[in-house]
């Protein structure tokens, strides 16, 4: 499993927090907030109006890898 790094802000803050070991992450539309799984199951839910966030590039790598998985196939990126 690829474990990522994700930082946020409000945007009127100067400075970013960070979640480390980020395995997973998704949205709550009713709640408008979004998600954060950590390795350690610890879960974050944080408002995503006027909320910046910056993913790792560790986080790309665990997309395309559990696509490969669903697929039961490779999945070939085409880079550009």
């Amino acid at each position: 499993m690829i474990t990522y790094t994700v930082k946020y802000k409000k945007i009127n803050s100067l400075f970013y927090k960070t979640i480390k070991k980020c395995k997973g992450d998704g949205f709550l539309t009713e709640a408008k907030s979004r998600f954060f799984i950590t390795e350690n199951e610890e879960r974050y839910e944080i408002p995503w109006q006027e909320t910046i966030f910056k993913f790792s590039k560790e986080r790309w790598m665990s997309i395309s890898q559990r696509m490969s998985q669903e697929a039961g196939q490779e999945i070939k990126i085409n880079k550009r």
